[in-house]
């Protein structure tokens, strides 16, 4: 017989008495809340690397009080230039212990990148990894170092290099007599205080650094462990960069909240994805749509044993046909559930979710419901609330909300009113069951012979042909009809189809001004980090073509 699934009468009542330990209004709280109820059992799993919630409370504290030798002052920044491992939750729950804001720094991105984000931000502590992928990230750390004066302390994960520290070595010495220095500053925080920082993908400019609070963050994720079915003594996949809101919030967070157990993976592999579902017996494994994807075209797919999933999750991008009737055939054989959402990186994850029992349709065509105390609405380009039915902005409000953009206080102004709403550019509509149907960003749609165009609802069509994994529609300017769209069409490996088919199907389902009146069919389109496709770097593309 089948295990009872989490989500019944038991699991609810396991999670409410479980919260009763204490007032949990700060981030570290929930490690040690686990570490006093359940010290031993599996918290962080990295390679060979397994600590208890006791051994995870235990480094928590010596880190925060290397911090404290190091000089980080409440609101410094502290910066990992690194991947999920260990040292990922470690520092982040000690950061926010002495009241400083976490921000983590992927190793994937350009020293350019990087050090626009550095710059930006100005730690005052950076710890990094000195080996990734097989490559020496000394000379980057170097120049951030030589560059960056406000870098107090430069910590090094493997070989330190001169003028660091290796970090186990720093961060694993005792400290005693800190204690109660650590004592007096960790009582000092509060709810309201940074305690995170994110940088925006910048698929339409440069990055924003987004600060959330330990409020924030923690009501976001009440909401979450219930939808996504975290529970104790429950495991979870994370293998994305440890800049996103996915690793730092939804599973990085939503996991230590619910008492359940991350297993980190420091790069994205999708066999090795697979093989770690069976090693160890994984429950929860959210992904963007690409991820899932790749793994579907590898030969150990088929054999993979799925049955202790309880959720497949994913989001910022919709989940294409082929994906979605896979996963479907597997939750249908073990229960496992399905749950798409919307959300962003200011607003510190979903605050829409699809529902358990939902079927493909709704799946494949909506991002869920405003959950449950948060609230949404549709407004016109003057923000006047817009019925169902009728496309406009997606304005949300609740105690998930960004303090503020780092040094931009006009940008913050911008997108916050005075009244807690948060104005998303993004455009959608709510049919009659409440539902939210993205159909682009406000800075993406376009007129064509002054009609309106959403680029995601063509894409949506183009998308369904089973020949197409990804589309991006985007509107170019026309002597003629002011814009016209441009399509760039991502095709399923082995699949074939022509320019003037996808131009066909398109005819077949949209009105003729929504049709593209240019088609570039490829085997790849640049993605973003996020799984989404890089539309500033196809804008760069289009530019060019138009210069010539």
């Amino acid at each position: 017989m089948r295990k009872p699934r989490p989500g019944g009468r038991g699991h609810m009542n396991r999670r409410e008495d479980s919260m009763s330990w204490k007032n949990l209004d700060l981030t570290w709280h929930y490690v040690e809340k686990w570490a006093d109820k359940s010290p031993g059992a599996e918290a962080l799993v990295f390679e060979e690397t397994r600590l208890t919630w006791a051994d995870f409370k235990k480094r928590v504290d010596l880190t925060a009080k290397a911090f404290l030798d190091a000089g980080v002052k409440k609101g410094d920044r502290v910066a990992l230039l690194s991947m999920a491992r260990t040292e990922f939750q470690v520092t982040y729950m000690a950061a926010n212990k002495v009241g400083a804001v976490w921000m983590g720094l992927n190793p994937k991105l350009t020293l350019d990148e990087i050090r626009y984000q550095v710059n930006d931000a100005k730690p005052s502590v950076l710890i990094a990894v000195r080996d990734f992928m097989g490559t020496d990230l000394a000379p980057s750390i170097t120049a951030l170092m030589n560059e960056c004066p406000f870098i107090n302390k430069t910590l090094i994960v493997g070989s330190p290099l001169d003028g660091t520290e290796q970090f186990e070595e720093y961060a694993g010495k005792d400290r005693a007599h800190l204690d109660a220095a650590l004592d007096e500053r960790a009582s000092s925080v509060k709810g309201a205080d940074s305690a995170l920082l994110m940088y925006t993908s910048g698929s339409t400019g440069k990055p924003k650094g987004v600060v959330h609070t330990h409020t924030s963050i923690i009501e976001n994720i009440k909401v979450e462990v219930v939808k996504f079915y975290f529970h104790e003594g429950g495991r979870a996949l994370l293998h994305f960069p440890i800049n996103h809101v996915a690793a730092d919030v939804e599973i990085g967070f939503g996991a230590i909240l619910a008492g359940a157990c991350i297993v980190c993976m420091d790069r994205f592999d999708p066999a090795a994805t697979l093989a770690m579902v069976q090693k160890e017996k994984l429950q929860v494994i959210g992904q963007v749509p690409v991820m899932f994807l790749l793994e579907m075209m590898q030969p150990s797919w088929g054999q993979t044993d799925w049955s202790g999933i309880e959720l497949f999750a994913w989001a910022g991008a919709a989940a294409p046909r082929p994906m979605l009737e896979a996963l479907s055939g597997i939750a249908k054989k073990t229960g496992a559930n399905l749950i798409t959402g919307y959300g962003s990186t200011e607003v510190c994850g979903f605050v829409t979710y699809t529902e358990k029992g939902d079927d493909d349709e709704t799946l494949l065509t909506t991002a869920g419901k405003i959950a449950p105390p948060f609230e949404l609405k549709i407004v016109d380009d003057e923000r006047r609330e817009l019925p169902d039915g009728q496309v406009g902005e997606i304005a949300v409000r609740g105690a998930f909300m960004f303090k503020e953009y780092l040094n931009n206080p006009a940008a913050t102004a911008e997108v916050l009113d005075r009244d807690g709403w948060y104005y998303t550019s993004d455009l959608a509509f709510r049919d009659a069951k409440g539902y939210i149907h993205i159909t682009g960003r406000k800075s993406e749609m376009f007129k064509t012979g002054g009609e309106n165009v959403y680029p995601r609802e063509v894409e949506d069509v183009i998308e369904s042909h089973d020949a197409v994994i990804f589309a991006a529609v985007m509107g170019v300017p026309d002597d003629v009809y002011q814009e016209v769209g441009w399509a760039f069409v991502m095709l399923t490996p082995g699949k074939t189809a022509t320019e003037d088919e996808i131009r066909d199907f398109c005819k077949t389902k949209l009105a003729n001004y929504k049709v593209p009146k240019k088609y570039f069919v490829r085997p790849l389109l640049p993605l973003l980090a996020s799984g989404k496709v890089n539309k500033l770097a196809l804008r760069d593309e289009i530019n060019g073509m138009l210069k010539k």
